[in-house]
């Protein structure tokens, strides 16, 4: 009896350091990310006087930079750190006050800037960048689709703001898998091979982790 009791215990203690050294790392993040292609709707609090900063103050949508604050801001979950000016300032503006990384690399989720107008990239294809985007006086919302940013309009091209970074990094979720390697001989759950039959007139035995201890030793 104590050498059954013995392997059923070495059974669930192998299982336990199993599943704690061989972990599978699932990525999450970018993974999530769900691109906008079609007009929010105005009830949207994003986009409308809400939260939306620009809408509040008379120059809401269609606007590109109302647009580009929304959507910002509805991909993160906290107002964006630019809360002012026109679209070719908000390069700058990132710039001198240290908000958000930027670059000349497109990533989801980041902020295209022109020197007059501004928009948000909603998917990467090998070398082409899909981007959202809203234009003041003009249409409410549009996709554009280009591969090459400084031909996309006639305007200077700064660069990307990669104000959703925080949010979109890929950052390593563990879960953990009960495949065993080859070398662990006690099945995961000992109990499916052994019968255990209560004995008449003895206790219930309730293990804990000293009990579990000194049974091994």
């Amino acid at each position: 009896m104590n050498k059954i009791f013995k392997r059923i215990i070495l059974g669930i203690i192998t299982c336990i350091m199993i599943l704690t050294l061989f972990p599978t790392a699932v990525l999450a993040g970018e993974n999530d990310f769900e691109p906008r292609l079609s007009a929010p709707s105005s009830g949207n609090p994003y986009y409308n006087r809400s939260l939306n900063i620009y809408s509040k103050q008379g120059y809401g949508m269609p606007n590109c930079t109302a647009y580009a604050y929304g959507r910002i801001y509805e991909i993160t979950g906290e107002a964006p750190l630019i809360k002012s000016g026109n679209a070719g300032s908000w390069w700058f503006t990132n710039k001198r006050n240290d908000y958000y990384e930027y670059g000349s690399e497109p990533k989801l989720g980041a902020i295209a800037c022109w020197s007059g107008h501004v928009a948000v990239v909603e998917a990467i294809d090998e070398n082409t960048v899909t981007i959202s985007e809203s234009h003041w006086r003009g249409r409410y919302f549009n996709t554009k689709t280009f591969s090459n940013p400084n031909s996309a309009y006639r305007q200077t091209f700064y660069g990307y703001i990669y104000a959703s970074d925080a949010v979109l990094a890929e950052e390593p979720v563990y879960s953990y898998t009960q495949e065993i390697p080859e070398f662990a001989e006690v099945p995961c759950n000992p109990f499916s091979e052994t019968e255990l039959t209560p004995i008449e007139n003895e206790p219930v035995l309730l293990m804990n982790s000293l009990m579990i201890t000194n049974a091994v030793s």
